[in-house]
């Protein structure tokens, strides 16, 4: 195919996305049928409104009781109903999380089974990826906190590729699919965490009794806000991750529903969902490899 033909082909399927646009308000739907009952496709009518498609998006258990019908629940109705045990006021919302957590650990378990199947002294390029990809972050690690602390490497690793497989699952174009990372539990635990393992390594380095007595310092009266200080280290990793990770899909909402989805919306889902994902996965993990080296080298 040619240049030219290229351009024309390029011309004419963008013309016909935007005559079809103003039509363009339903969506498709891949599970179980909720008024057949049945494994299917079928499409529904997409909300008109931007004010309600980013409730149904975002809020969607709000926007179902708002709207008084039924929930779209791609996969099992039986799943669902057991996910709604964890959570009564937001069930489609934990349903939808949970999932995804369930997905991202699979993901996990394959890909770490598969390497360890692989592994051999003559690496492939699949093994050479990986460990490019592990000797960097080693690199890192031993920079930034010393070459003896480098049994640090496989947590910081974990912490990277988890983020970046949460911020990388909602561009595949498979209806239900959604970034964990927007959900405020997800970020929020993983600050958590990371503040948990910061704690012990202080512990672990000082005592528990000279742990304590830092709060106190320089005087016992600043003890409070001391405490106040340290919950803000993973309030504030956490929600730098979630605010950027959540705007991200707004936008990519709020602009694809004004265009009616032609053309733009591929382009800002690469730059939000690859080049944004990666970025913010690797910053959080810098920020946690930081907290490590400020109470290592204190």
């Amino acid at each position: 195919m040619t240049k030219k033909q290229i351009i024309i082909l390029f011309i004419v399927v963008m013309a016909i996305q935007v005559i079809l646009a103003p039509k363009l308000d339903y969506k498709l739907n891949i599970g179980t049928n909720p008024d057949t009952g049945k494994f299917g496709a079928w499409n529904t009518h997409h909300p008109s409104k931007i004010q309600d498609k980013v409730m149904e998006e975002f809020q969607p258990d709000l926007y179902h009781q708002s709207q008084e019908i039924e929930p779209t629940i791609y996969g099992s109705k039986e799943l669902y109903e057991f996910f709604k045990i964890f959570s009564k006021n937001s069930p489609l919302n934990a349903f939808k999380l949970l999932r995804m957590i369930v997905i991202i650990n699979l993901i996990f378990l394959f890909v770490a089974l598969y390497i360890r199947k692989k592994i051999a002294k003559q690496p492939s390029k699949r093994q050479l990826l990986f460990e490019m990809i592990y000797s960097f972050f080693d690199d890192l690690t031993t920079e930034t906190l010393g070459k003896e602390n480098a049994h640090y490497t496989p947590y910081v690793l974990t912490i990277f590729i988890f983020i970046l497989t949460a911020n990388y699952i909602g561009i595949v174009p498979i209806p239900g699919f959604i970034e964990p990372t927007r959900n405020l539990n997800v970020p929020l635990g993983m600050g958590l965490i990371v503040l948990g393992v910061v704690h012990f390594v202080s512990i672990k380095k000082q005592g528990l009794w000279s742990y304590i007595k830092g709060y106190g310092e320089p005087f016992l009266a600043l003890a409070p806000l001391n405490i106040i200080g340290e919950i803000s280290k993973a309030v504030s990793i956490s929600f730098r991750l979630f605010g950027n990770v959540l705007g991200g899909a707004i936008i990519m909402l709020v602009v694809s529903s004004l265009i009616k989805y032609v053309i733009l919306p591929v382009p800002m889902n690469l730059f939000f969902g690859l080049f944004v994902g990666a970025i913010q996965a690797f910053v959080f993990t810098i920020l946690a490899v930081s907290y490590i080296a400020v109470v290592i080298f204190d």
